[in-house]
């Protein structure tokens, strides 16, 4: 089946979005391995428990979580160098990076490659090379890892939300809303069957920012005691409903939906005293 490319492109619009939104969690799926692995206080092991009376001996933690961190650092600075005309290779993570430090590396060398991402995208060996990089799954025990192969195996915990908003597409009130993360743009995404949109806050002059804006609760005003009701109204002056009601009804007490102001109410209560006197 044929698919239109994105404009300016060499990829599909849905592939293109992927592969941007891969890039753009890359800094926080190294942060998350890193806080996971906490490597300066545990030592790396692949799948071998080590047992020691000793409490010295430090937790140890999966050689992959290291190892994917390292791996997604290095690519991510590789293509950062490339996109600035720097010919040297990517280097990954230093020993005992710690959680903030690795998110900081990795979000610089991410926001230099999605600075230059349609330029890469628009040539078709570049693409490619990302796309290896970035996107493309490589198995349980890969040998290097890319960020699609982290992100699934230790997906970032996220919280989206139903858009009260159709789908531009389909028409369906299909999508959900995930919002940025760090500064980040927030995703829209339509989850029919039958549909392929997806978009972020920043596209098309950020249009579905606006679309898919969460609604706003309306304000509850506190009751304000000096807004009566017709009975109150006319228990405040000692007069029957009835009577207020022809206040009401001759133009003497205004009405504010359906309440009364209890000096408007005094001051006729007042007036009507004087005429009978």
């Amino acid at each position: 089946m044929k698919v239109e490319a994105r404009d300016g492109v060499m990829l599909c619009e849905r592939c293109y979005r992927r592969l941007r939104r891969h890039i753009e969690d890359a800094a926080d799926i190294v942060g998350h391995l890193r806080s996971i692995a906490d490597p300066t206080k545990a030592a790396a092991y692949d799948r071998i428990r080590v047992q020691s009376s000793s409490v010295e001996i430090p937790a140890p933690v999966a050689a992959d979580l290291i190892d994917a961190s390292n791996d997604i650092t290095t690519t991510l600075n590789m293509w950062a160098n490339h996109v600035a005309g720097e010919d040297r290779p990517g280097a990954g993570l230093w020993a005992g990076a710690m959680a903030d430090e690795a998110h900081a590396v990795v979000q610089l060398a991410a926001d230099v490659i999605l600075d230059d991402l349609d330029a890469l995208a628009n040539d078709s060996h570049q693409v490619e090379a990302l796309w290896e990089g970035v996107c493309s799954p490589n198995g349980d025990a890969p040998e290097v890892w890319s960020i699609a192969d982290a992100a699934m195996r230790w997906p970032l915990e996220d919280e989206p939300r139903w858009a009260q908003a159709a789908c531009p597409k389909c028409e369906l009130m299909a999508v959900r809303v995930q919002p940025g993360r760090n500064g980040r743009p927030s995703r829209y995404r339509c989850t029919s069957t039958e549909c392929d949109w997806e978009a972020n806050s920043t596209d098309d002059d950020g249009l579905w920012a606006s679309v898919f804006a969460e609604a706003v609760a309306p304000q509850i005003r506190p009751h304000d005691p000096s807004m009566l009701t017709l009975v109150a109204a006319a228990r405040l002056v000692r007069r029957e409903p009835g009577t207020v009601r022809g206040w009401v009804k001759d133009g003497y007490l205004k009405p504010h939906l359906g309440r009364y102001r209890e000096a408007d109410v005094l001051a006729v209560a007042a007036r009507k005293r004087g005429e009978v006197a």
